[in-house]
């Protein structure tokens, strides 16, 4: 399968219909196929659609951020958390070096606190209301850096606009 530069507009709902997320209007999500920006059940949707087309999807959970994992559940004394003032809900990254997870608060005693380490969205089925914007070839350059190119200027898969990265407008990127 060759790689290709997607844009499409989206709203993701959870099974009760209630809104998760969106694409900001005239600011569609862009990314590359075939190298892992993007849910893989999502990303095999997009792939086999057209240009303009529309689709209403739902993505099972081990295809989107996979099934809840309980072994990603545990218990930390209190005191190892690096802040004092915490509540149920609060999200923050675990770990050593080079490798950090997120980790939510789940429950908090006295002495301890419970942290889940699956992603927020893992176990769920999404529905996704998605249209295609544009789907092009992704270039050599492109898929060199991991981003895209073109226009005025590159968009990361994550939104990013050049100038925090220092993408050059003409094709040039300093990364």
């Amino acid at each position: 399968m060759s790689n290709e530069v997607i844009s499409f507009d989206y709203v993701l709902t959870d099974k009760t219909g209630k809104v998760i997320d969106a694409s900001v209007k005239g600011k569609p999500l862009i990314f590359i196929s075939g190298t892992g920006q993007i849910i893989p059940g999502l990303e095999s949707i997009l792939s086999q659609m057209q240009t303009l087309e529309k689709k209403t999807v739902t993505v099972s959970a081990k295809d989107a951020y996979g099934v809840r994992d309980e072994r990603l559940i545990y218990k930390v004394e209190r005191s190892k958390l690096p802040a004092k003032e915490i509540k149920v809900g609060d999200m923050f990254e675990v770990g050593q070096g080079d490798h950090f997870s997120p980790v939510t608060i789940t429950a908090i005693n006295e002495n301890e606190v419970v942290l889940d380490a699956n992603h927020p969205l893992a176990g769920e089925d999404l529905t996704f209301e998605v249209v295609i914007v544009d789907k092009r070839p992704a270039t050599a350059e492109e898929l060199a850096h991991g981003h895209i190119h073109g226009g005025a200027g590159c968009r990361h898969a994550d939104g990013d606009e050049q100038e925090q990265h220092g993408c050059g407008g003409e094709g040039g990127c300093s990364h």
